[in-house]
């Protein structure tokens, strides 16, 4: 009971009955009643077509549920403010940013686009937060250059910089390194974890990347074809997916 209690209290966001698709007749996912805790870094994982990117979606307002509702901060997301939940949420989705000609610390920036005022304009704090940012994720070297000029890697990390420029208590990222090698693969799920449990956010990945969820997330969210499964027990993942790390 007492874990329980803990739990709860580090809940963020929860679902009631959470069906999500694009047809009510054929949903992906139905049913879904799933907790997201601050302080973690849960994982999205499951085969392809089974709702992964379609769960992140309807979590981000994209998408609205066929059924079932989504509560954050104990208040019904439809009932929030598009500026309001921007203060709340920030996402980083699998789409590769549009326009690279603008500066590393121009990107970041836009972060904070939920406090400024009409014309946009930034002041002292603002920048602050954006150098600060930077410097937590080790990338203030990069705040001048043009982000077309940047690897993969390092483009993921000023996008995740962006989404901590927001200020938020949640951050949700859709396939953050779909365009990465094996090493900016793990450079990122070290960094997401470490933004977890040192910014005590709730940190929310939906990945391909098996291998990178199991050596880092503190939960899973295995959709099948009929349900969810909710663990932090690598093994019944491994079990799960038929998965042998021993070679």
């Amino acid at each position: 009971m007492a874990n329980l209690q803990k739990n709860m209290t580090k809940t963020i966001l929860y679902t009631k009955n959470l069906s999500v698709g694009y047809s009510k007749k054929i949903p992906l996912q139905d049913n879904l009643n799933l907790s997201l805790l601050k302080g973690n870094l849960t994982s999205i994982i499951g085969k392809n077509g089974i709702g992964k990117s379609t769960l992140i979606k309807t979590f981000v307002k994209i998408l609205k549920p066929l059924s079932g509702e989504i509560f954050l901060q104990e208040k019904n997301i439809n009932e929030i403010s598009r500026k309001d939940f921007a203060k709340m949420v920030s996402v980083v989705l699998t789409e590769k940013f549009n326009d690279g000609n603008f500066f590393v610390k121009d990107i970041i920036s836009f972060g904070r686009s939920p406090y400024t005022g009409i014309l946009g304009n930034l002041n002292k704090e603002d920048w602050r937060i954006v150098e600060n940012v930077a410097t937590d994720l080790k990338i203030n070297d990069l705040l001048n250059k043009r982000f077309y000029e940047l690897s993969d890697g390092q483009q993921q990390k000023v996008l995740i910089a962006k989404a901590l420029a927001q200020q938020t208590e949640i951050i949700i990222l859709d396939e953050p390194t779909s365009f990465l090698d094996f090493q900016a693969k793990d450079e990122i799920f070290m960094l997401l974890k470490k933004i977890a449990k040192e910014k005590k956010l709730a940190v929310l990945v939906s990945s391909h990347d098996v291998f990178s969820v199991l050596k880092y997330s503190d939960f899973f969210w295995l959709l099948e074809k009929d349900g969810i499964l909710c663990t932090t027990d690598k093994e019944i993942v491994k079990q799960k997916l038929n998965l042998d790390f021993s070679c």
